[in-house]
């Protein structure tokens, strides 16, 4: 199996060890024909871009990569937004996440609450979860409540990124919330997360998939093993990966190039907006 494009790559300006033009050079080393540059939002201590302006000046980089002609690989902006809130609140505005090229969002630690029965709903919550069973699923609960809440909030939404990661969700409520609202499933090779088990329930559910890398260093941008045999191995079908190399193949039949996530994520979904032209 191969892959068209990596969705899910940080840089410099948030938590990555690598610029954004090494995204670039890495991806197009990797032989992928599309990568997104996609830093944490503001809200979360020591990874997360200083403000979301951040984005805008990635913008300016990236506009100049689409021009150069020594590359010959897409490059997107994005950002993972943090969900800090049990009603699904995100730590991007929407002024931001309206010039951006998809929006991933997930649940991560050190995150800043937007408020604080948030904060001790979700954050205190999760860090009791040792002491027994009932802590446990609290913890659970709200945890899915919150991704669930953003998932319903923010159509803007393209990625949930590494489901159940970092704080435990339910993962068949979890499932029918990326279905119902045309959100990815990412699976996350940098975190070989989710695990096996967890995949084949959210499979049998029928929501869609990304793999992608998460990538940090320039050697693992679209490092995308772990997926690639999740995929194979559960036998699941190439059409429901929206990163997958057969929907970006020169298509004799429509005489044009496209990629699925590019083209039904970008132009078809999102947009709406049969005028509007990819990067």
């Amino acid at each position: 199996m191969k892959f068209y494009g990596d969705y899910h790559t940080h840089s410099r300006h948030s938590d990555g060890r690598q610029s954004v033009r090494d995204i670039a050079a890495a991806a197009q080393k990797k032989g992928v024909k599309e990568v997104a540059v996609t830093d944490h939002g503001p809200h979360v201590a020591v990874i997360g871009v200083k403000n979301e302006e951040t984005y805008l000046k990635i913008k300016d980089e990236v506009r100049a990569i689409n021009t150069d002609l020594d590359f010959d690989v897409t490059v997107f902006v994005g950002a993972e937004a943090n969900i800090k809130g049990l009603q699904g609140e995100l730590d991007v505005s929407g002024e931001i996440i309206a010039q951006l090229d998809l929006l991933i969002a997930g649940l991560h630690p050190y995150t800043k609450p937007s408020t604080v029965e948030d904060g001790w709903g979700i954050w205190v919550q999760n860090s009791l979860r040792h002491l027994g069973k009932g802590q446990q699923e609290k913890a659970k609960n709200n945890n899915t409540k919150a991704t669930v809440e953003a998932l319903y909030r923010h159509p803007e939404i393209d990625i949930l990124s590494h489901p159940g990661l970092f704080f435990t969700v339910d993962m068949e409520e979890t499932a029918r919330a990326c279905i119902k609202n045309e959100v990815l499933f990412e699976i996350n090779c940098g975190h070989e997360h989710p695990h096996l088990s967890d995949i084949m329930i959210v499979n049998k559910l029928g929501a869609d998939f990304i793999v992608n890398s998460d990538a940090h260093f320039p050697e693992t941008v679209a490092q995308l093993t772990y997926g690639e045999n999740i995929i194979n191995r559960l036998g699941i079908e190439p059409d429901r990966v929206a990163n997958y190399w057969d929907g970006g193949e020169d298509d004799d039949t429509i005489g044009q190039h496209r990629s699925t996530f590019a083209h039904h994520y970008r132009y078809v979904r999102r947009r709406q907006n049969t005028d509007y032209k990819l990067p």
